[in-house]
């Protein structure tokens, strides 16, 4: 936990500048702005499920789970005429939970990082390349894939997430390079 005590500070640090960051991407700047279109049909769209009386939750159809109708024609022919989808509903966001949840998320992958490069280096001068290749590596890595596989299989644009994941694993590098502590003398 040595490296806990040594980096606590750009770990709350970078938490707060990703914060920040990925506010910025997601409310000021335009680049997400394409990742959801608008139904032609909302209002009957929504009339129809508000209709079905759902829980919250993630939908998927056709579906099942049995493998013996997955085989059946009948499946297979409901699968093949469509439409094939996810529907994923929600209750009301509670914004304060979310954002502080996000925050958590910032926290925990950045101690992560942390650990890493502080196992792989250790305390030291003149380390700043260093520091900033592999921790900006592991930044990139754990921000910018995050949500490849998932829209691999799931068709959801992800290619501005992943711009958003390398500039996240930028700034971690570099404020984790500026401030990587020195060995103690």
């Amino acid at each position: 936990m040595e490296f806990l005590t040594a980096l606590w500070l750009p770990i709350i640090i970078i938490s707060v500048v990703l914060f920040v960051a990925s506010f910025v991407a997601w409310v000021i700047l335009p680049h997400h702005f394409g990742d959801w279109k608008k139904l032609e049909k909302e209002q009957e769209f929504m009339d129809a499920v508000s209709g079905l009386n759902l829980p919250p939750g993630n939908y998927m159809y056709p579906m099942t789970h049995a493998k013996a109708e997955q085989n059946s024609d009948e499946f297979r022919e409901r699968y093949m005429k469509g439409p094939r989808g996810v529907l994923s509903t929600w209750e009301v966001p509670n914004m304060g939970v979310n954002l502080g949840l996000t925050l958590v998320f910032f926290l925990v992958t950045t101690a992560i990082i942390a650990y890493i490069t502080y196992a792989a280096l250790g305390p030291g001068s003149d380390m700043f390349m260093k520091v900033l290749q592999i921790a900006g590596a592991i930044g990139v890595l754990t921000h910018a894939s995050s949500g490849v596989l998932n829209a691999i299989w799931f068709k959801r644009r992800v290619i501005m997430d992943v711009v958003d994941g390398v500039v996240y694993g930028i700034i971690i590098g570099l404020i984790f390079a500026l401030m990587w502590p020195a060995v103690a003398g």
